[in-house]
């Protein structure tokens, strides 16, 4: 995390005695390095000895210049700030004091990560400020309901009431002062005078005001106390915009959620649930239409003697650590509709990567249907993460995350076709090298045919295709280029063919030919 001069110049005054500072410019620099004149020091916090002092200014831009003793008249520090420590203070006591400033503002700012990454709440925004901002804050929204406050009992007693809102005689006074409004538009953190001395900082989302940080201003506190406590709002509020972009609102756990929780679990239950309805509360939580989806079954592992868990607790942990996850409890287990764009949009991190760390480190088991977009698809593809689960539990018992994928095969074996569509379930390849000729206008997809159908001999399958030997070769060899193929599997042979079956079955009821 970059921190700006008003920013390092607080912290070391808290340490050391500070002789002079220059900061009106308030650059943002990133670690403490010595000043060399060989090293490219641009834009960090530098420490620099008298004697260099004069040479640096006339090289650096954007820094902040640590240095000890006094100014000599009146020092120009060129397109830098500059802050001046007591003369008997080393350039190795600095550094380190530097370094632990910068270490304690990173662990912040990696903690407001994970709880905006997690969906964890703004109440946990607020509270993680303690190592950076002692003095109690406070956020509300702009019917001045507070959202979140750090714990501070005169604070509770004195401005909030039993609506948990701002008093009605402290809003009635501020909403009369002239320009109140007008301060909705201010995009940087700033202090106002209405009885008491308050420093706010505005939420925008899309451009548009939806509440305030505030923090009151202790009497005669100093200039510089007030200005650093602006630049940590004005970094804060960045995350608390994020959350609220996420979640679409201050309410984490919206009517619209938990109406969506009892739909899903209603279609996942019931015959004949309203499948529509399901589709609307999707699109009332930010779900667009093609979004893909998957839906995963998830429970305790017992062949690793997992713990017992609170499965309606686990739900809401996991729709906090990924967004686009839906969970309720069914049957005993968890059942996830989940969204692949809205975590894609989110982070570049892998769903199912993500999703093995997270079953290893807490000894559970899942299993993950294939991927779908219509949504009136979403009981048979739980049915597909329930097979996935338990035949994956049966032949690979020391796996945690088990995909229908790798046993289709399995699933045609004993269950036959059942009302899965081809997509649902035939081969990936053969599905992709069928779209294919469709969009090109070629003839893989019989080539491969009809080489399966008389045992995988070339001369044969170029006889029935009126090819030439070496035709039907270079078009093996394109086929190969397009999917991934390896006949020498019996297994994957028995799964082409089966394939091939159920796709001709398909087309034959469908009149495709």
């Amino acid at each position: 995390m970059r921190l700006n001069s008003i920013m390092i110049y607080y912290q070391l005054s808290k340490r050391f005695k500070i002789n002079h500072a220059q900061y009106s410019q308030q650059y943002s620099v990133g670690r403490p390095v010595f000043y060399e004149p060989s090293v490219y020091t641009e834009g960090r916090a530098v420490i620099v000895d008298a004697e260099n002092a004069l040479h640096c200014v006339r090289h650096l831009t954007g820094c902040v210049l640590l240095l000890a003793g006094y100014p000599n008249g009146s020092f120009d520090c060129g397109r830098n700030d500059a802050v001046f420590l007591d003369a008997g203070i080393s350039e190795r006591t600095l550094f380190n004091a530097l370094t632990e400033i910068f270490d304690t503002f990173d662990t912040w700012d990696e903690k407001l990560s994970r709880i905006v990454g997690g969906n964890v709440g703004y109440q946990e925004i607020l509270d993680s400020c303690r190592s950076v901002l002692p003095e109690p804050a406070a956020l509300m929204d702009g019917d001045f309901k507070y959202i979140a406050y750090t714990s501070d009992e005169g604070m509770r007693r004195k401005f909030v009431d039993d609506m948990n809102q701002l008093p009605l005689d402290d809003v009635n006074d501020l909403t009369s002062m002239p320009g109140f409004k007008e301060l909705e538009e201010r995009k940087e953190a700033f202090v106002y005078t209405a009885g008491e001395v308050v420093i706010y900082k505005n939420i925008y989302h899309e451009g548009a005001y939806v509440g305030r940080l505030s923090l009151l201003i202790e009497e005669g506190q100093s200039e510089e106390k007030t200005e650093y406590e602006k630049a940590v709002f004005n970094h804060l509020a960045g995350y608390v915009e994020q959350l609220y972009d996420q979640c679409g609102g201050f309410e984490l756990g919206s009517p619209r959620l938990a109406d969506l929780h009892h739909m899903m679990k209603k279609c996942l239950e019931t015959d004949g649930a309203d499948e529509g309805e399901l589709l609307r509360l999707l699109w009332a939580n930010k779900n667009l239409p093609g979004d893909v989806y998957y839906m995963l079954t998830i429970r305790e592992n017992i062949l690793q003697r997992g713990k017992a868990y609170n499965m309606r607790y686990l739900c809401s942990q996991m729709e906090r650590m990924w967004p686009g996850a839906y969970c309720v409890t069914h049957n005993g287990d968890i059942a996830m509709l989940f969204n692949r764009n809205m975590f894609s949009k989110s982070t570049d991190l892998e769903f199912h990567k993500e999703m093995v760390y997270f079953l290893r480190e807490s000894v559970l088991a899942a299993g993950c249907s294939r991927e779908f977009t219509d949504i009136s698809c979403m009981r048979s593809a739980y049915r597909q993460a329930e097979f996935a689960m338990e035949m994956g539990l049966r032949k690979n018992f020391t796996y945690c995350y088990h995909k229908f994928d790798d046993y289709a095969l399995d699933f045609l074996l004993k269950y036959g076709v059942g009302n899965f569509l081809p997509e649902q379930l035939c081969s990936r390849e053969l599905l992709s090298l069928y779209r294919y000729d469709r969009e090109n206008e070629t003839s893989y997809y019989k080539t491969l045919l009809t080489y399966a159908r008389l045992q995988y001999n070339a001369v044969a399958s170029a006889k029935a295709l009126y090819i030439h030997r070496s035709s039907f070769i270079n078009r093996m060899e394109r086929i190969r280029e397009l999917i991934h193929l390896n006949l020498e599997d019996p297994e994957e042979r028995l799964y082409l063919l089966l394939s091939f079956r159920i796709m001709e079955e398909y087309g034959s009821k469908s009149g495709e030919k």
